[in-house]
């Protein structure tokens, strides 16, 4: 059985070594260069105590407020589209507190394995960075920890295992010399790691390479059409067959999918990210900033700051406004580390692909047999990707469902 996998993204190349491990045969195909998605542009969180849905009581007013300020670290862009309408009409249902609860249980549930699939994918020889030492939240004024402490009281009934350490500010700065003196209140999560996605995505294409995984790089999906049992992709490069398909193109997905009348309610929202070097203590830890709502990762090659959700995102050029804006809301939070101004030029933006209820989408295309999706994973796609990939080495290789992958379906969603 020949699986083609068409998105070379975190997502897809995760679902190519699972899959290949288990014995498929697997083909994958990338529109560019593998690295150059979405996939690398963020800060590389492993954190199931964060994977919660965007979609949650009180975010489409706080996202209205923010509608015209062009530097909000979450902004909802008013356009005159029914797509997009029908989308934000749909956000702000799954938004109502029992389906935002729901959303929270399917996450868990599909996190149950996350931190074990990592430890697989490290011992099988897949070269990445990856730090455990957790995730450390930084807040500036009295009661900035407040959803935080929230968000750790609604999970732990729900069964979440994770861990939280609320600390002082000395015991911060003792902890991680890197917070800054004007930090007024800290917090540690004890689950979460972080790796570096750019590495964790060159390491799992140098994997799969070797385990005899094809990936083609700069060709793009045309089309694609039903052929007896099987499926034939067109690119410009010619045709290819395969018994099965599976689309990971993230934001991109539908443009894949409208070849076989699927259309799927995945929006691109744009982020974006610095990566700077310094003179200094860097951190040690991941840092989450309370109030500017960024995410800092230390990696050996240098710091990364990485933040903002603009909905619907836009292609185009990165704005230097939003690069100086991220060195600019990270420092308060900072100590002696200070950025050498000549990397801050170099940022990167990046399309997440955002679903009304921010959960991905990930099982078969109904009516389609022989065709699955996993794509809209929003904010979470490092985080979610070797479930994602386990779950859907079942669905492919056993034809079944876990339980824990209902939820995250198409049948009833789209």
């Amino acid at each position: 059985m020949k699986i083609a996998i068409i998105g070379a993204g975190v997502i897809g190349l995760n679902i190519a070594w699972d899959l290949r491990s288990a014995g498929a045969d697997v083909e994958v195909l990338e529109a560019g260069t593998v690295g150059d998605s979405a996939s690398a542009v963020n800060a590389g969180w492993v954190t199931p105590s964060l994977s919660t849905p965007l979609a949650s009581p009180g975010i489409v007013g706080q996202g209205i407020r923010h509608m015209f300020d062009r530097d909000g670290a979450l902004v909802f862009r008013p356009q005159p589209d029914t797509q997009w309408m029908k989308w934000l009409w749909n956000f702000s249902r799954a938004a109502r507190p029992k389906v935002y609860e729901r959303g929270v249980k399917a996450l868990l549930g599909l996190n149950r394995q996350t931190m074990d699939l990592f430890d697989e994918l490290e011992d099988d020889g897949v070269q990445f960075e990856m730090r455990r030492a957790g995730i450390l939240a930084l807040a500036l004024q009295p009661g900035g920890l407040g959803w935080f402490r929230q968000l750790f009281d609604e999970l732990v009934p729900l069964g979440f295992t994770g861990g939280i350490d609320y600390l002082s500010p000395a015991e911060a700065h003792a902890l991680d010399p890197a917070a800054g003196a004007h930090v007024a209140e800290a917090a540690r999560t004890t689950l979460d790691r972080f790796v570096d996605p750019d590495g964790l995505i060159q390491g799992l294409l140098a994997r799969v390479t070797d385990m005899g995984v094809a990936v083609h790089q700069n060709r793009p999906v045309q089309a694609m059409r039903k052929n007896g049992h099987g499926w034939v992709i067109s690119t410009p490069s010619g045709e290819l067959s395969a018994d099965q398909v599976i689309v990971a193109l993230g934001a991109a997905t539908n443009k894949v999918l409208s070849s076989v009348g699927v259309s799927l309610p995945i929006i691109g929202a744009r982020g974006y990210s610095v990566e700077l070097t310094g003179r200094g203590t860097p951190p040690k830890h991941a840092f989450y900033l309370m109030e500017s709502k960024l995410g800092l990762s230390p990696f050996e090659r240098g710091v990364r700051i990485a933040g903002v959700f603009e909905l619907p995102g836009g292609e185009g050029p990165v704005p230097q406004r939003r690069l100086d804006q991220l060195l600019e809301q990270t420092k308060p939070y900072l100590g002696d580390w200070i950025p050498d101004a000549a990397t801050v030029t170099k940022g990167r933006g990046g399309l997440r692909p955002a679903t009304p209820d921010s959960l991905p989408f990930i099982g078969p295309v109904p009516d389609h047999e022989g065709l699955f999706v996993a794509a809209g994973h929003g904010m979470l796609g490092v985080t979610l990707a070797p479930a994602t990939a386990r779950a859907m080495r079942s669905m492919v290789m056993d034809r079944s469902i876990p339980e824990h992958a209902l939820p995250f379906q198409l049948a009833g969603r789209v």
